[in-house]
């Protein structure tokens, strides 16, 4: 669960720019972004360099801060958050988890499209290459020791986070569709009949 909660809302995309840092790069596909829509592949890599976990799915974004991922293979899940709450609901348990919506201390992924609380949460670092931007978090509590954002061809492509037990999670996105019109009812969650209902995880 602390993975999936990472991965909320790697929401973004803009035009491509010469010769742009990084961190310029940031600003761009951050600006004027109202709405998003595409595919993405999650893995994790086990300290070992093993596949620990790998799945596939679509992301939905709303401005400021409404979302929905939907996680289709191996085991279906649906993430959604309304502004004021999370809601995780794994189809293979028949359960529900509901908490109170993190704040953008705790997700690398809604920093990313308000570069100024990038500035708050986290500091910035170079990358090993002009295409990526490194940034690790201020709290010493944080889930994650080290964020790496990709670019290519100046659009985000990927985002790595490395956690304190060596494992990577590498987020992949495609087929973006930046400020599309997006249906209010994805961002509400209605819980099924016949599923336990867990608060406050």
């Amino acid at each position: 669960m602390k993975t999936v909660v990472l991965l909320l809302l790697f929401i973004a995309f803009a035009p491509p720019l010469a010769e742009a840092n990084p961190r310029a790069l940031l600003d761009e596909f951050a600006s004027e972004l109202e709405s998003l829509s595409g595919e993405f592949t999650q893995t994790t890599l086990a300290e070992n360099g093993r596949v620990s976990e790998s799945t596939q799915g679509r992301l939905f974004y709303q401005s400021p801060d409404r979302f929905r991922w939907s996680y289709d293979e191996p085991f279906p899940q649906e993430m959604v958050a309304d502004g004021e709450r999370l809601w995780h609901f794994d189809e293979s348990l028949d359960q529900v988890t509901v908490r109170e919506q993190p704040s953008a201390a705790e997700s690398p992924l809604l920093v990313l499209t308000r570069p100024e609380l990038l500035d708050r949460f986290y500091r910035a670092e170079p990358g090993d290459s002009p295409d990526q931007l490194g940034f690790r978090p201020l709290a010493e509590a944080a889930e994650f020791e080290r964020a790496t954002l990709y670019f290519r061809d100046g659009l985000p492509q990927a985002l790595e986070l490395l956690d304190a037990f060596g494992q990577l999670t590498r987020i992949e996105l495609f087929d973006l569709e930046r400020n599309p019109e997006l249906d209010e009812a994805l961002f509400e969650f209605e819980v099924p009949d016949g599923v336990d209902v867990l608060e406050g995880y």
